[in-house]
């Protein structure tokens, strides 16, 4: 949209300061569709199209990777299991929204299933193109690829001599190489404390590291069986040395050194192609856990405890566990012989009520959203956050092809129909877009305000779903401030700075607001609710040189100075969902007021 109107939001905190748009075509191919398709179905069918080529570089990796009896319940347990690796549950692979990482995370895969069949040179094409949609994934998985070669041929190892000319260029100041040797001050490293701690090692939590060693214990495992698939076991290998690698260097770099380039590079981000590798590799491993182990139960379900319950699932609290259960299971092959059987039998039902406990606690934390919304389903999706939960995702699946296999001609005919037809309505209710976000989307350009914003205005509009999409796409228009426009300040000081001076300009505001919210949900019949006229003058004041909005939009009547009212309804039943008001900060700020320093 920048790249469309210029003019317009050149203003706005994402851009002002430089963005992370500068180090990718993605935009600029964006701008080329939204020139001509409305943004609401623009974002759909690309996100739509960015997750089936995901799943399909996914397939093509696993066909490259696993043997052929394992590909297809390899694939179905990168469906199942949850995507997310990291800091916080934050970041994810095949993310649900239109973003470049999916798009270049299946280049990336496709790379490296070109990569280990031994076709360097496409190899090579795949990451640059991966590279020029989204640096940051293109990275991690270059690191994988160069551990992999290291470890067929150790001259591979001469390749670091390449740092040598970087390093000149970064001495030298060239472009972004300059930030390479640049020192991260201590003001700019506590302005972005607490909304940028995911890129420091430092700042996670123990949960995190939990998560992240589920993930490596687990392609350990895949590593030890190198003898009976090569390429699965070779790959593994490198995965787990390039996460090593990423995450030392993170450490050393960002953490305690504070390089500008390589806290922005954020190398642990090779943590997903580790979730992924280890989450396709679950079915595998259980089975060949049950062969070992004479076809015993204790190991493999001490693997699939170890892949649930140390996968990184929002609100969970119990990753912890893993730090038993990895132990139990490196010394259940020396003492399985002489366990007896009732001991065997009490860990068996140990195992099974872990498991039990954390999809119970899990389903606890949800239903717990669930009624922090009111109970909106249009909101947060009871089916959809049951479900994905990998426990009873992946029961159901796994119980599903048990059971065709077991079925005879009509029993299979007769699954067949009912997944054909469970397809149709997973497409069917495939949008998961709030009301709220949909017609955001499908506003785009629509006067929903009788008075006329002017295109040079920098708009405030406070929504429950911290965003800036509103002003972005219902206005066009500049949006003053959403914690969402600061996740380039790890890459640009004056993105920081002025991300915490408008976040305490608008602060009164935004606090008197969410308390607004979190009453009109617990309450049944909730009293109008309004911001302080004292927040409001604090938002419009001028403090220093930092300018207030020109117009700010609340879903509160504030009784004057409303300048024009916009009934929102939804999309479905054209039923009035909400109300949004806009108000001018002329109106509300003394003529010259000013805030004393």
């Amino acid at each position: 949209m920048r790249l469309i109107s210029p003019d317009i939001f050149n203003r706005d905190l994402f851009f002002v300061a430089g963005s992370q748009a500068s180090f990718t075509l993605f935009p600029q191919l964006l701008a080329l569709v939204l020139a001509h398709v409305e943004p609401g179905k623009a974002f759909m069918a690309l996100t739509f199209v960015s997750r089936l080529l995901f799943y399909a570089a996914s397939a093509w990796c696993v066909h490259v990777l696993f043997p052929p009896r394992w590909r297809w319940p390899a694939l179905l347990a990168l469906i199942v299991m949850p995507t997310g690796y990291g800091a916080f549950s934050m970041f994810s692979y095949a993310e649900p929204f239109l973003t470049a990482r999916p798009i270049a995370e299946a280049l990336c895969l496709l790379a490296l299933a070109a990569l280990v069949r031994g076709r360097l040179g496409w190899a090579m094409v795949g990451f640059a193109a991966a590279g020029l949609l989204h640096p940051l994934q293109a990275i991690a998985a270059v690191l994988v690829a160069w551990c992999w070669l290291v470890l067929g041929d150790r001259r591979w190892l001469w390749s670091l001599l390449l740092a040598v000319p970087v390093l000149v260029l970064a001495v030298l100041k060239v472009g972004p190489l300059g930030g390479l040797l640049r020192v991260m001050d201590l003001q700019w490293r506590e302005m972005i404390d607490g909304v940028g701690d995911q890129v420091f090692l430092g700042a996670w939590t123990p949960r995190d590291w939990c998560i992240v060693l589920a993930d490596l214990y687990l392609l350990h495992l895949v590593a030890q069986r190198g003898d009976t698939c090569t390429l699965l076991g070779r790959l593994a290998k490198a995965v787990l040395l390039a996460t090593i690698v990423g995450l030392g260097l993170s450490y050393l770099l960002a953490d305690v050194l504070r390089l500008i380039l390589p806290i922005g590079l954020q190398l642990w981000r090779v943590l997903w192609l580790a979730h992924w590798l280890a989450a396709a590799a679950i079915p595998f491993l259980v089975w060949e856990q049950w062969q070992r182990g004479g076809r015993d139960w204790v190991g493999p379900l001490l693997v699939i405890a170890i892949a649930v319950i140390g996968a990184s699932v929002p609100r969970s609290t119990l990753p912890w566990a893993v730090l038993g259960l990895i132990p139990l299971h490196m010394v259940w092959p020396l003492v399985a012989a002489r366990v007896s059987t009732p001991i065997r039998r009490l860990l068996l039902a140990g195992l099974a009520v872990a498991l039990a406990v954390a999809c119970f606690r899990y389903q606890m934390q949800m239903w717990a959203v669930y009624e922090m919304t009111g109970r909106n389903s249009e909101i947060i999706r009871q089916d959809v956050m049951m479900f994905a939960y990998p426990l009873l995702c992946g029961g159901a699946v796994a119980l599903l092809v048990w059971g065709y296999r077991r079925s005879g001609e009509k029993g299979q005919a007769l699954l067949g129909v009912l997944s054909v037809l469970a397809l149709l309505a997973s497409l069917w209710l495939w949008d998961s877009r709030s009301p709220w976000t949909r017609v955001q989307e499908s506003a785009h350009g629509t006067p929903v305000f009788t008075e006329a914003v002017p295109r040079s205005a920098v708009v405030f509009w406070y929504a429950s779903e911290a965003s800036p999409r509103a002003a972005w796409m219902v206005l066009r228009r500049a949006n003053y401030f959403s914690p969402q426009q600061l996740s380039g300040q790890m890459f640009n000081r004056q993105t920081a700075l002025l991300g915490k001076q408008l976040n305490i300009q608008v602060e009164p505001v935004t606090l008197q607001a969410e308390i607004c919210d979190v009453l009109a949900n617990v309450q049944e019949n909730p009293e109008p609710c309004r911001v302080s006229e004292a927040g409001i003058e604090h938002l419009c004041t001028r403090h220093g040189d930092l300018a207030p909005p020109d117009y700010f939009v609340l879903p509160y009547d504030q009784e004057k100075h409303v300048r024009s009212r916009w009934q929102v309804r939804h999309p479905g039943s054209g039923e009035v969902i909400a109300t949004e008001y806009l108000y001018k900060c002329s109106d509300w700020a003394a003529t010259g007021s000013e805030a004393t320093p």
